[in-house]
């Protein structure tokens, strides 16, 4: 893509409409030679700026919109705008992201090589290729491989590997014997390989028995793990997750979980214990998956549902318990009327019930002396 000056500002595009559309594989409609210099929301850009409308229901904006260019996927219509420009894309979400990802300032890194605060263990193995910010601490026996970004107060524990350009951000703490795949994002304070919670319960006789979580994590390539996320250590085994998995902030991954490739968990989803995970599932926030439950592939999961058992392949699930989407949502829409629903059964049951009829069908007790005198 045309050029991208020094500056780390994201406003520093410089491009044309029409250099901009023949990048992307886009129909252009508007002037060609018209500059982009930023990238900006439909609602708050000005002129120069970029902006995206992927939808029939954002495209309302774009008449009152300041920008002077929009990427628009194919099928939605604008209102006409001769002096500004349309570029019209598959995907407009897809086009915008390889914009963004041009002019991306990324995050500062250090130089190659180990600052003078950190301690590393005479038995770690460090690449020279490898970059370790300010107070990083590498156990014995770890291996930080080429590229690896170890940016700030990281911790790898004893006999973990962090693999080929994979990037460890501040407060990170990778525990003993995990492995971290190439090309992997760990973000700020995440914690890889904690104890899972094992536990055998108290008696009255003695407390809690602690069950030693001696397995590791693996954790595959090009994986993204959100910033106070959790990842345990198994019991025995290993606590997987997949290829090009992206785990949001403050999830919470138990002992032994599997996690298949290109699974996205939105933030605040807790995972139990063993709990398996297919391909392609997606989990939206705040979701509960109970331990030993699986979920299969291409399987989506809707925000704040509580899973109790498997969800078959494909399938989309929601509510709490999580059911069939189609089902929870009739259910919820028939919890929305059940009050005036009970309401018009009283009032029914009122006019059906003639009122000279006893409330008790039921004869009534006689008093004790009566009782007495039947008995004798």
């Amino acid at each position: 893509m045309p050029s991208v000056g020094p500056s780390t500002s994201p406003k520093n595009l410089r491009i044309s409409a029409g250099e901009l559309a023949a990048l992307l594989g886009g129909d252009l409609s508007g002037p060609a030679d018209l500059p982009i210099t930023g990238i900006a929301p439909i609602e708050s850009g000005g002129p120069g700026d970029l902006t995206f409308v992927r939808a029939k229901s954002f495209a309302r904006h774009w008449e009152a919109s300041r920008c002077s260019a929009v990427l628009v996927t194919r099928g939605v219509e604008l209102p006409p705008t001769p002096d500004r420009a349309v570029i019209t894309v598959d995907d407009a979400d897809t086009a915008f992201a390889r914009v963004l990802a041009h002019i991306d300032p990324g995050t500062h890194t250090p130089p190659a090589g180990v600052h003078p605060s950190c301690v590393i263990d005479p038995g770690a193995t460090v690449s020279p290729a490898a970059s370790l910010g300010p107070n990083c601490v590498i156990s014995a026996g770890a291996v930080i491989k080429d590229h690896a970004v170890l940016i700030a107060r990281v911790f790898v524990g004893a006999d973990t590997t962090i693999a080929e350009h994979a990037t460890l951000h501040a407060g990170v703490v990778i525990g003993d014997r995990c492995t971290i795949g190439r090309r992997t994002v760990v973000h700020p304070n995440a914690v890889v390989g904690a104890d899972g919670f094992g536990y055998i319960p108290p008696t009255d006789d003695r407390p809690a028995i602690k069950i030693p979580q001696i397995g590791s994590v693996e954790v595959g390539e090009d994986c993204e793990i959100g910033a106070g996320s959790t990842v345990d250590r198994a019991k025995l085994g290993a606590t997987r997750i997949g290829d090009r998995v992206k785990i949001d902030n403050l999830v919470h991954i138990a002992h032994n979980c599997t996690i298949g490739d290109d699974s996205i968990l939105c933030g605040r989803t807790t995972l139990g214990g063993s709990v398996t995970l297919g391909k392609r599932v997606m989990i939206g926030g705040a979701v509960t998956i109970a331990d030993q439950a699986s979920v299969g592939d291409h399987a989506r999961i809707a925000g704040a549902a509580i899973v109790m058992d498997s969800v078959p392949a494909g399938e989309t699930y929601a509510g709490i318990p999580a059911m069939p989407a189609r089902t929870a949502l009739a259910n919820h829409g028939a919890m929305r009327t059940l009050a005036e629903f009970m309401r018009r059964v009283d009032k029914t049951l009122a006019r059906l019930t003639p009122k000279d009829e006893p409330k008790d069908s039921q004869e009534p007790a006689k008093p004790p002396a009566e009782q007495h005198a039947e008995r004798t």
